[in-house]
């Protein structure tokens, strides 16, 4: 039969003998109704997602019978309309092409926005659930938790959702419209990224117990009882000492712990614009509104920390340069470790194509599966 069929090829067939074709035609040519919708369900059989369009009343059953139906809205009959999901107002499918696209470029942007909310509030309840099963004091108090959730949520979020669409978008095969936004490898990466900047803040807090020159590391001498012992190993802490200053060591590792999450999460929401994309490939520069929202982000963590008054209300300590040292050295790792996650995940999918929603991005072309289904 090859890749045209006619109506008499067609009535030959038993529907599981028209689902079964290989290859598919891709070309039909004088059928009737009932064989647009044998070529429909066909085509469902097979687990494809298919989209009919028509103007005529004998295209409305298969119309509504197509997982999505697009009616024509210039010439097309009423009875059509009425039953199509979609009326294509400008009779162009070039259209169709631009609306899919548009909806996956939406989809991923949901998708993007979500992941990095969820890793970056995941991260801050792992670290507390640290702190709490070895019995510290907590690495944040509470207006700093509200303070990280105001800075180093909202405008990166908001800028994921003005990302622009994808390399290679229009190579995914359809999504299955019962599969959720985050399926099991999302899930993964969420845990993972979370997992890591819960441990590198708990790490970097406890720099104050571990390293000799932990008292270098805030622009203020940290005042305490020359008769204490560093340690965070303890409870009830008094962060007001007799001079009513808030720079105890205490206060002073709560500012790098505080300092390290920000930047974290402020370098995640580059490393979050795409789930299998290397960060050098999706680069930095292209979205303006990311540049924005991180660089307000970083100014409001500054000033918050530097600025007298400001500093005081949150309880936090300015820190000196060996403590920005700390902190890019864990943004280079962090972006190692994400560099290292994205390449797992891109060998998942090559071992899984149809999987999941960015299944096929960061796949090379030869890789990517193709539709097998006609476009009716």
């Amino acid at each position: 039969m090859g890749r045209v069929a006619t109506g008499s090829d067609i009535a030959a067939l038993t529907n599981a003998g028209l689902a079964n074709l290989a290859p598919f035609p891709v070309v039909f040519a004088r059928v009737s109704p009932s064989h647009k919708l044998g070529i429909v369900d066909a085509l469902q059989s097979k687990g494809h997602q298919v989209l009919m369009t028509g103007d005529g009343v004998n295209d409305a059953p298969a119309i509504k019978r197509a997982d999505v139906g697009v009616a024509m809205g210039q010439h097309g009959s009423d009875i059509t309309k009425q039953v199509a999901e979609v009326v294509l107002a400008d009779n162009n499918f070039t259209t169709i092409v631009e609306a899919i696209k548009e909806g996956r470029h939406i989809f991923d942007n949901i998708l993007k926005f979500i992941v990095y909310l969820l890793s970056c509030n995941t991260g801050e309840i792992m670290l507390f659930l640290m702190s709490t099963l070895i019995n510290v004091d907590m690495p944040f108090t509470v207006i700093m938790i509200l303070w990280a959730n105001i800075i180093a949520d909202v405008p990166p979020a908001l800028s994921l959702g003005m990302e622009p669409p994808e390399r290679r978008i229009m190579h995914r095969p359809p999504r299955h419209p019962k599969q959720g936004v985050i399926n099991r490898v999302s899930a993964v990466v969420i845990l993972l990224q979370a997992f890591f900047m819960a441990v590198a803040t708990f790490a970097a807090y406890f720099v104050f117990d571990i390293l000799p020159i932990a008292d270098h590391l805030t622009m203020k001498h940290i005042v305490m009882d020359p008769d204490y012992k560093p340690s965070l190993f303890h409870q009830g802490t008094n962060l007001d000492n007799n001079d009513g200053n808030p720079n105890d060591r205490v206060a002073a590792a709560r500012s790098l712990a505080f300092g390290v999450l920000t930047i974290l999460q402020l370098n995640q929401a580059f490393l979050s614009r795409s789930i299998t994309d290397s960060v050098f490939k999706t680069g930095i520069i292209s979205n303006p509104w990311m540049l924005a929202g991180v660089s307000l982000s970083f100014g409001l963590y500054v000033m918050g920390s530097y600025i007298p008054g400001w500093r005081d209300w949150l309880n936090l300590v300015p820190l000196a340069w060996p403590s920005w040292i700390i902190m890019v050295g864990l943004v280079v790792v962090q972006v190692a470790f994400s560099e290292l996650l994205k390449l797992a995940v891109r060998s998942w999918y090559r071992k899984h194509p149809i999987y999941g929603t960015l299944e096929v991005v960061g796949v090379p072309d030869s890789m990517a599966p193709k539709p097998q289904g006609s476009e009716l």
